[in-house]
């Protein structure tokens, strides 16, 4: 049997719409040099952004708890939630001054109280 033998083709290649669309491809995007480009440049964004999407998003979903945007919500509920601290302040006595420069200030505002 000689001759072009039937093309295998699937239930879903034989629809006129998609036939259609391989036969504007053929004619208009192959041809058109600036179309076939940006075709192409449409297409490799969408492999990359689906790339990204499957496994840089799933990273980040499964470690969501560990980003800095979680430890900052976290923080406000904290600050919303915390119990109110006791502030006692604990009299130690009076520190002795540090030889030299303490003394200077504490004569300039004996000096600025009696002006």
């Amino acid at each position: 049997m000689k001759g072009r033998k039937p093309q295998k083709i699937t239930a879903f290649g034989r629809a006129p719409a998609v036939k259609s669309f391989w036969r504007f491809t053929r004619s208009w995007v192959c041809h058109n040099h600036k179309l076939y480009y940006t075709y192409v440049l449409a297409c490799s964004l969408l492999v990359y952004n689906f790339w990204w999407q499957a496994l840089i998003g799933y990273y980040r979903r499964r470690n969501h708890e560990r980003s800095l945007e979680f430890a900052i919500m976290k923080e406000k509920e904290w600050d919303a939630i915390k119990p109110k601290e006791e502030d006692e302040e604990e009299d130690y006595g009076e520190e002795a001054p540090a030889e030299g420069g303490a003394e200077a200030p504490a004569e300039e505002a004996a000096a600025d109280d009696e002006e």
